[in-house]
């Protein structure tokens, strides 16, 4: 089963994201991937949104089976003193996905109930595109309502190896729940075995 968000190669092939605008010729070029064209929320300092917008445009039109991401918003302390400008960016990133039909790869440490907001005004005017929630750690009532937007989700060792993992994921539908192995492509056979034992019915 292919990794769902990865940063390296995977054997198995997959979405390999990038996090920076420097990232991106590399994950182009990686054979059997998906490439992911985004900025990470927490590279968004030094980012131009006029440029991120134009390369952006021009990146997922030289490679139509591109994905953009990885994107979103991070409200952990790290992070948080910047969400003005990842929400600038997210949304430059959002309509460019919705313009060129391609899934968004989203980040939401810290921040999904704004994210959740984000989504359901562009649900309301009609700009929201396919998403991607990954790393997802959520509750399953958050996780209905990304459920209710259309997203779907990836899950990784660490979120497979919290206590609370049955109750998050149980219930998320077959075809919206998907593996991952983000930093870490030495945990995929556990991953996916975690997942296996978890959710038959998914892989």
């Amino acid at each position: 089963m292919k990794d769902y968000h990865t940063h390296e190669p995977a054997p198995c092939g997959g979405f390999l994201c990038s996090v920076t605008r420097e990232d991106w010729p590399r994950v182009a070029a990686a054979p059997g991937m998906t490439p992911c064209f985004g900025i990470h929320p927490a590279h968004v300092a030094g980012a131009d949104p006029a440029e991120l917008a134009f390369e952006l445009d021009e990146w997922l039109t030289r490679y139509p089976a591109a994905d953009v991401g990885e994107c979103g918003l991070d409200g952990t302390e790290r992070c948080r003193d910047s969400l003005a400008e990842q929400e600038l960016l997210l949304h430059i990133q959002l309509g460019a996905a919705y313009r060129h039909d391609r899934m968004a790869h989203l980040h939401s440490a810290g921040a999904r109930a704004r994210l959740l907001e984000l989504l359901r005004e562009r649900k309301r005017l009609g700009t929201l595109p396919r998403v991607l929630l990954h790393a997802w750690s959520g509750s399953h009532e958050m996780a209905r309502e990304f459920l209710s937007l259309g997203a779907v989700f990836s899950v990784g060792l660490r979120e497979l190896l919290h206590p609370k993992a049955t109750e998050r994921y149980a219930r998320i539908p077959a075809g919206r729940l998907f593996p991952e192995t983000d930093d870490h492509p030495e945990n995929r056979e556990r991953t996916l075995e975690l997942l296996h034992a978890l959710r038959p019915d998914i892989c």
